[in-house]
């Protein structure tokens, strides 16, 4: 039963971590496929899974920028700003951050310098907050007020 467990859990990370890095139900359920071709005898040893998940996620990333904003939407705002960094920055962000990958994994994953990694990373670290600011000012803007606006009502008419 443990095994099962710690089976699903690792499945349930890898696809994650690939789905954050592709923005890509598809991308990422074939990566997590390519992980577990990469299993010894179907066997969830280290973190073997995880790292052949994200090194075919890295392979099979595409450009986001060409999505609509709402293709993230169902995410938290939290998670939606992750897909406004650079895909560098955001693969920094997802395997150290997110997936708790070593330092020197990552790098070796994403074919960086440690050095090169750890200043990526923490411009990724600085930049997110400044979405922040800046999502503050368009929710204030009236242009798009309305549709946030309504969201609101909605939300507080179904608590009372």
């Amino acid at each position: 039963m443990r095994a099962q467990c710690d089976m699903y859990n690792a499945l349930d990370e890898a696809f994650r971590g690939a789905w954050f890095l592709t923005g890509s139900t598809e991308a990422a359920e074939n990566a997590v496929l390519d992980g577990i071709a990469a299993l010894d005898f179907g066997r969830i040893a280290d973190d073997v899974l995880l790292i052949e998940t994200v090194k075919s996620a890295m392979r099979r990333r595409t450009d986001l920028t060409s999505r609509s904003e709402q293709a993230f939407s169902h995410l938290p705002w939290e998670l939606q700003r992750l897909f406004l960094l650079a895909p560098r920055s955001r693969g920094c962000f997802v395997l150290r951050v997110l997936l708790g990958i070593t330092v020197v994994s990552c790098s070796r994953i994403l074919r960086l310098g440690i050095e090169e990694f750890e200043e990526t990373l923490c411009a990724a670290l600085q930049e997110l907050p400044r979405f922040e600011a800046r999502s503050s000012m368009r929710r204030d803007d009236p242009l798009t007020r309305g549709s946030s606006t309504a969201c609101r009502t909605t939300t507080a008419e179904n608590s009372t």
